[in-house]
């Protein structure tokens, strides 16, 4: 205020110098580098706070259960039959864009892949080989996901995530098999915090899909969803009304917008706890093929509190010097070694450079990718272009209400039906109504397929009608256009679709 005075004073100095606008523009640029060196003063204090010494019992007890539920899911997909049924038994795989030569081995050696990720779980949950488990599963995992991308699913792309991040953490030192010596007795709370942000940017970035005309005004998809749920399951009395609907729909919405407070705010935090347990047990019983995500996500609200709040851990956290269970430094004399003494430095990992700048590229991949979808000409939510590894969750959904393939032969004009049901199975049928990208691969897979029986130079076509949100049936793509010709790219507008009509 005073410098502030002393400037103004100045000011009226200046001005009857007539340099008055030389000094009203030096004022500014001063207050301008205070503000900044405002900003810039909480930017060290958060910097300060992500380096500062905490407990890493939380830490290590999310190790271990997400080392058990990859386990588990390494079984189900066994139990599923997705090795034979979902990516050998199919004569086209459909792949992700630039991940063309991507292709699963025999049957032998997929099976060797699934069962590896499998044991990697367990190494993960047990704390032992911890670094090679975190790399050799996230890497298994991601080989079979990025095989198909008619199974694409939100949280199979987390958990890769979450496999690579655990494997620059120290999560190993604290709950696990790992050998005492050489274990560190505390963690910089970065490694704690970069899961939170994780779990944040899904909550977050999921209700940011949710914020359009459908979800508000027509509560779709929700209302398509729930009335598919079955009649005869015990919570159809509970789930099939208006204001259930409602609650779903709004309640969903508000929770994932308001998830970095209700998480981060420490006085809500305990109590938000109610509403997050009662969103993910919801999900698992409305949506059947989500698997293990609400569970997980569930298990992962202890990231966001501290040890001293958990009474569990509580009992298998003994206190460290120079380290409170809520992860602040204890003030010098608190030990109870000694009075006299300063209390010993905890032992803390150090960051090395390349760490934090591989960590922000990461998180700045993480804020910025999902948004791709809105810069590219074609309509997201129609085309599927720009749709995945976007933390859109059931913002849609559809139901195919015709779907023909025909070929035509270029000398005598015969028209063939197809029989799309031998060349692929039901999901990946389905996800031909949600990428127009898997309808043309599907047509080239036709042409060259007739090609090689004596037809070369067919022409595909197809009739695809399909609901969005509950809307009346729509044409997908230009029934008259031959598909098995037609090129892709994410930049240009794709004009053998045919354009949504709300």
């Amino acid at each position: 205020m005073y410098e502030k005075k002393a400037l103004e004073k100045k000011a009226d100095e200046y001005e009857e110098t007539g340099t008055y606008y030389f000094c009203h523009v030096r004022i500014r640029l001063q207050q301008i580098l205070r503000q900044r060196y405002f900003s810039m003063a909480y930017l060290r204090k958060f910097k300060s706070w992500l380096f500062e010494s905490i407990d890493g019992h939380v830490l290590g007890a999310f190790r271990i259960i997400f080392g058990l539920f990859m386990a588990y899911e390494a079984w189900v997909y066994l139990r599923i039959g997705l090795i034979e049924q979902g990516l050998l038994a199919p004569q086209i795989l459909f792949k992700y864009d630039g991940l063309g030569w991507l292709h699963p081995f025999s049957a032998p050696v997929m099976y060797a892949i699934l069962a590896v990720m499998g044991l990697s779980g367990l190494l993960i949950a047990a704390g032992v080989m911890f670094r090679w488990a975190c790399w050799v599963f996230a890497l298994s995992l991601a080989f079979i996901f990025l095989q198909e991308k008619s199974y694409y699913n939100n949280h199979i792309y987390l958990f890769i995530l979450l496999g690579v991040m655990l494997s620059f953490t120290h999560a190993d030192h604290f709950l696990s098999l790992r050998r005492k010596a050489g274990r560190f007795t505390a963690l910089p709370r970065w490694q704690q915090f970069i899961f939170q942000a994780q779990f944040v940017i899904v909550y977050f970035y999921g209700g940011l899909t949710k914020l359009k005309l459908d979800w508000w005004i027509r509560k779709e998809p929700i209302t398509s969803m729930v009335n598919s749920f079955p009649s005869s399951h015990w919570l159809a009395p509970f789930f099939k009304t208006d204001f259930s609907i409602g609650v779903l729909t709004y309640g969903g919405l508000l929770l994932d917008i308001l998830a970095p407070l209700l998480l981060w705010y420490k006085p809500v935090r305990r109590w938000a706890m109610i509403p997050f347990a009662a969103f993910h047990l919801a999900n698992s019983r409305i949506f059947d093929d989500i698997g293990i995500f609400p569970y997980v996500m569930l298990c992962s609200l202890i990231l966001f509190f501290e040890t001293k709040e958990l009474p569990l851990l509580r009992r298998w956290a003994s206190p460290t010097p120079g380290v409170s269970q809520s992860g602040a430094p204890q003030p010098k004399g608190a030990s109870q070694q000694s009075k006299t003494t300063e209390a010993p430095r905890p032992s803390v990992p150090v960051t090395p450079v390349w760490m934090k700048n591989v960590l922000a590229g990461f998180f700045a991949f993480q804020l910025l990718f999902p948004f791709r979808g809105f810069f590219l000409p074609n309509k997201m939510d129609w085309t599927g272009i720009g749709k995945n590894f976007s933390w859109r969750m059931k913002v849609d959904t559809r139901s195919i209400e015709e779907m023909t393939f025909t070929v035509h032969n270029p000398v005598n004009g015969q028209v063939s039906p197809v029989n799309v049901g031998s060349f692929v199975n039901q999901m990946q049928i389905l996800n031909m109504a949600n990428d127009v990208r898997s309808v043309a691969a599907f047509a080239r897979k036709l042409r060259d397929h007739v090609a090689r029986q004596g037809m070369p130079g067919a022409v595909v076509k197809a009739r695809i009608r399909v609901r969005y949100n509950g809307r009346p049936p729509q044409l997908l793509v230009n029934p008259d256009v031959d598909l098995a010709s037609v090129t892709y790219s994410p930049f240009r507008k794709l004009d053998w679709v045919i354009p949504f009509q709300e």
